[in-house]
């Protein structure tokens, strides 16, 4: 359904799938609504849309398993990325972030960054 109405009670099975990840990966629609679980040095890309097509209201969720380096948030040109202090990574091993689309060619990023 394109809605519903009521106060979401007979909604069921809200939880976002998991998946963890090794490897750098690009947000898109293909991967959107999970919980990343992701170890150190792994790069998010966050490409033009034109490139790599992603709606707007899209979230990811990520949270770094390991101590070995970082979870890194990265925008092509012509993207923006807004965060506190213009961070771009997560600081450190078991912080996690929110990143959500919210324009276009644009994107929020919350939570333990570093």
């Amino acid at each position: 359904a394109a809605y519903f109405s009521g106060d979401g009670s007979n909604l069921t099975n809200l939880q976002r799938p998991i998946t963890s990840s090794a490897v750098n990966f690009t947000a898109s629609n293909s991967n959107s609504g999970y919980y990343f679980r992701a170890g150190g040095n792994v790069t998010c890309s966050l490409k033009v849309n034109a490139t790599a097509s992603c709606d707007v209201g899209n979230e990811f969720e990520i949270f770094q398993t390991s101590s070995d380096g970082y979870v890194l948030i990265e925008a092509d040109p012509g993207v923006t990325l807004n965060s506190k202090g213009g961070n771009t990574k997560l600081a450190g091993q078991f912080s996690g972030a929110t990143l959500k689309k919210v324009g276009t060619d644009e994107w929020d990023l919350i939570g333990d960054l570093g």
